[in-house]
């Protein structure tokens, strides 16, 4: 599962100009200026994706064409083959996939090509631009992303005056990205607030429909603070991609070998030394989403919770394998925090180990 981009700890435009821009749109003349542009995906501070299509529900003509321009790693898929998982969709490649959508039940998957991995700060990657056939009949034509379960569109087509011009479906664009923004600043600043007050429990990613936080809560650089023979529980909130809580050296073999849990460690009673992964914490909804069953990764087993009980006080860093890693230096950068194991209750203040 490739790292989602670190976005700019920023709100774009503001919320109440671009909310007020909403009455703009009016009725077209019939001739369309192409292309026709969606954004695919959206996010602001580090570490957070809005997994939204923007905007998500256009009208154009036949012959015309559809620009998409991707803000993050996702699919745009009409008429997905139930036998295909996501692997196929985004990671294996779909060579049968067409680029022009020429009748109703074309196959059609785009996904962004794969930045080089020797280039320091590489461009964005080319759009995808999917061509409407001439011939396609007026109907609507229902697409989504293969990774986010809530992320779907429409284009309608048809002939004659059309309801909005493209710069009209930017403005609209550009007032929902702001909405969407504003709510994703106000989840994470209540999340990191509840999570203040949390006893044995943490959240491993959180969102809703539209908006993904990759992040722990409580989130770094605050601990998350234990006692030495009490249980810490992990649950992940995040029902667009999976998490991992992993202790010590990465799986080897790239972030899919975190799937199953792993690691010698012992994780009812973990002393810090030893390498352990949770495997992938994530839902059954995203499971049949993503047509797991039909792949490699078919003996996955969903579930949103982990728990760890250390035995031993002392620091310990941890990440998500698919969301943060390893520094050479030793440090965790991307989706990381800290657990501070205290001494437990009733050991006299000496640190002794629990089991």
């Amino acid at each position: 599962m490739q790292t989602v981009m670190a976005r700019v700890r920023a709100v774009g435009l503001a919320s109440a100009l671009a909310i007020a821009s909403l009455g703009l749109a009016g009725a077209a003349p019939a001739a369309a200026a192409g292309p026709w542009v969606i954004t695919v995906g959206s996010g602001i501070f580090p570490y957070t994706s809005l997994n939204r299509f923007y905007p998500n529900d256009i009208t154009v003509h036949p012959g015309d064409t559809v620009r998409f321009k991707w803000a993050g790693f996702h699919t745009v898929t009409f008429n997905p083959p139930p036998t295909l998982s996501l692997l196929d969709f985004a990671f294996f490649g779909t060579p049968t996939a067409s680029n022009s959508l020429d009748h109703p039940n074309t196959f059609v998957n785009g996904t962004p090509t794969p930045p080089d991995p020797t280039v320091v700060n590489p461009p964005p990657p080319p759009p995808f631009d999917l061509a409407i056939g001439e011939d396609l009949p007026a109907g609507t034509y229902h697409f989504q992303c293969q990774l986010h379960q809530f992320m779907k569109g429409v284009i309608r087509v048809k002939k004659g005056s059309l309801p909005a011009t493209n710069g009209q479906n930017q403005t609209l664009a550009d007032a929902q990205i702001a909405s969407d923004q504003a709510k994703a600043v106000k989840l994470d600043n209540r999340l990191i607030k509840e999570s203040a007050h949390s006893q044995g429990e943490a959240l491993a990613g959180a969102g809703d429909k539209v908006t993904e936080l990759f992040n722990f809560y409580p989130s770094f650089p605050s601990n998350i603070t234990v006692r030495a023979g009490d249980e810490l529980t992990f649950t992940t909130r995040d029902l667009h991609e999976p998490h991992t809580v992993t202790f010590g050296t990465e799986p080897a073999g790239g972030p899919f070998a975190a799937v199953f849990p792993s690691g010698t460690g012992n994780p009812k009673a973990y002393d810090g030394t030893s390498d352990l992964n949770s495997g992938f914490l994530f839902a059954r909804s995203q499971y049949n989403y993503w047509n797991l069953k039909d792949s490699i990764l078919s003996a996955a087993v969903p579930r949103t919770q982990f728990s760890v009980t250390f035995t031993t006080p002392g620091l310990y860093p941890f990440y998500c394998a698919l969301h943060g890693g390893q520094h050479a230096a030793g440090q965790f950068n991307g989706m990381s925090g800290n657990i501070l194991v205290l001494p437990g209750e009733g050991d006299g203040g000496d640190g002794g180990a629990h089991s």
